[in-house]
């Protein structure tokens, strides 16, 4: 993957000189996030049938010129129907293996944000209360799977799937620390 990062961090918010309910407010805070983004997975086309007749399925033929990725500057609904150039690609000839090579093509990106707000008040010295708050896919990002690569297939080019648990999840929790 030519292009991977991958970001973490717990940032505790600096204490004010408060006391009393001002302290117990505004001091304890902390801050966490992940971010993933990442590039897409490299994938190759299939011809999806045996046409070399070896017992296996085998590479199509590429048609040639420019690359068959298209341009990531068009909307969803049109990245999900064609992925890529599916008019660059044809079933390779009986007896042969196909000319297409392995991984010419990226799949979609991956983008994912998971965010997290801490703060914990001390009670006494003994014990204290961790209210958490944390939103996993904070900008609710649609992170999608893998075209379909096969030629042989009615879907060829198109984009069926999204990754699981793609949703966004917000959740508080409180804990008493003792």
């Amino acid at each position: 993957m030519p292009h991977n990062f991958k970001f973490s961090n717990v940032w505790e918010v600096p204490r004010a000189p408060l006391t009393g309910a001002a302290d117990k407010i505004l001091n304890g805070w902390q801050l966490n996030a992940i971010v993933v983004w990442q590039s897409g997975f490299p994938f190759g086309i299939t011809a999806g049938r045996d046409n070399a007749l070896r017992g296996g399925t085998d590479r199509a033929n590429f048609a040639g010129g420019d690359s068959a990725q298209l341009s990531s500057d068009r909307s969803h609904a049109e990245m999900i129907q064609q992925w890529f150039d599916t008019s660059k690609f044809t079933q390779s000839p009986t007896g042969t293996f196909g000319n297409s090579g392995a991984n010419i093509l990226r799949g979609p990106r991956y983008f994912n944000t998971d965010f997290g707000l801490l703060k914990v008040t001390r009670v006494n010295d003994r014990i204290g209360l961790q209210f958490r708050a944390e939103a996993f896919n904070v900008f609710n990002t649609v992170n999608f799977r893998l075209p379909n690569n096969n030629l042989s297939s009615a879907q060829f080019g198109t984009i069926t799937q999204v990754v699981e648990n793609n949703q966004r999840i917000i959740q508080f929790g409180l804990k008493v620390l003792f």
